[in-house]
């Protein structure tokens, strides 16, 4: 019949194996991971975070058939979010995974069950794909659809369309190669014509490096437009940081601090730099009035960097000044999933007043193609 219970350390060498039989075969460069890698990455992510010892009750499950085989896997790291002064326990859902070939015996939805009955108040996963929206939907959870519009900056609109195109296939990708001089020539035409979109001139105010005092400095006052937002503390957040700082292939983690000219800081952002590719932002924050400035800063950098474009989830508050600044949104994969009990939780995430960006998710936690 088969069971759900906890994950144990000594289940990591199945759990790896499942893993890379359901996500990575096939995908580079993923899919020449050593095992080793990827046996490190799950006892790091699942036994080793900073937030399992503070909440030893919500641990990761897997499906064990009655031969002991591990065919179903659901990750869970504890995190923890404030919502009006309040402690919010949060199960972060992460790499929901069946083997193929068990998928009749609902393990997943077995899964997804006892996940959701467990003593957190509120559970999110962020990596969904279609086929995961359904399932989570069909056991009681709901899409945030909100948190699940990403915005794209074109920066180099003429080379990141080859871009895209050479990431179709071999043929492509040789055809864009060649084209990379005349898209260079047709961005500049495009920067002269059109300056006011495609062209970024130094901004006023100052970059410099992030640290994690500052951040937590000044979180709270950043954090303070919405109902819902996550607590951290020193030790988790340089983690966390440690952790997205491995995730290579996604490019050069940058944690970048904005101030004004009296050294204030105003924002920051942090963000995957991808020169000659899409550059990914994974947290984004300012003071009142000042996301404008912050996002020039950004869009300078990454554009100084030789970065085609800028991408990253939307945060509802910062909206009007995306637009402003021609973004392109989409709504689609990968779905942002909640589940909760509580109502006023679940109103928080659906009118947009909770503070849900990629660094707090599954978006960062991956395994790396290569050894730290």
């Amino acid at each position: 019949m088969g069971r759900v219970r906890p994950f144990f350390e000594d289940d990591i060498t199945q759990v790896a194996e499942l893993y890379a039989k359901t996500f990575l075969q096939g995908r580079a460069p993923y899919g020449s991971v050593p095992s080793t890698i990827v046996k490190a990455y799950f006892d790091r992510i699942f036994f080793h975070n900073p937030w399992r010892d503070q909440d030893q009750q919500l641990s990761s499950l897997v499906y064990e058939e009655d031969d002991g085989k591990i065919v179903g896997f659901q990750g869970v790291t504890p995190r923890r979010m404030i919502m009006k002064g309040q402690l919010v326990r949060v199960a972060l859902s992460l790499h929901l995974m069946v083997e193929p070939g068990s998928r009749s015996t609902l393990a997943g939805v077995k899964l997804l069950k006892k996940l959701f009955s467990g003593p957190q108040d509120l559970s999110i996963t962020d990596g969904a794909n279609d086929l995961g929206r359904k399932l989570w939907e069909g056991v009681g959870g709901t899409t945030a659809l909100l948190y699940s519009v990403n915005w794209t900056r074109l920066l180099r609109p003429s080379q990141y369309a080859m871009h895209l195109l050479g990431r179709k296939n071999r043929f492509l990708s040789s055809l864009s190669a060649a084209s990379r001089p005349l898209g260079y020539t047709v961005d500049s035409l495009a920067s002269w014509i059109m300056p006011h979109r495609f062209r970024y001139p130094s901004p006023p105010d100052l970059g410099g490096k992030l640290d994690e005092a500052t951040f937590l400095e000044c979180f709270s006052q950043f954090a303070d437009f919405e109902s819902l937002s996550p607590q951290y503390d020193l030790l988790c957040l340089k983690w966390l940081f440690a952790q997205a700082s491995r995730a290579r292939e996604l490019g050069f983690f940058q944690k970048v601090a904005v101030r004004n000219e009296r050294g204030k800081t105003i924002g920051w952002y942090l963000y995957y730099l991808n020169s000659g590719g899409i550059s990914e932002v994974v947290h984004i924050a300012a003071r009142n009035n000042s996301i404008s400035e912050v996002l020039d800063h950004l869009f300078y950098h990454a554009w100084s960097n030789g970065s085609l474009a800028v991408s990253g989830r939307l945060e509802p508050r910062f909206m009007q000044e995306l637009a402003e600044r021609d973004c392109l949104l989409n709504c689609g994969r990968p779905w942002v999933l909640v589940h909760s009990n509580n109502p006023q939780l679940l109103r928080a995430i659906h009118r947009g007043d909770a503070l849900m960006a990629r660094i707090d998710g599954e978006w960062c936690l991956r395994p790396s193609a290569q050894p730290s």
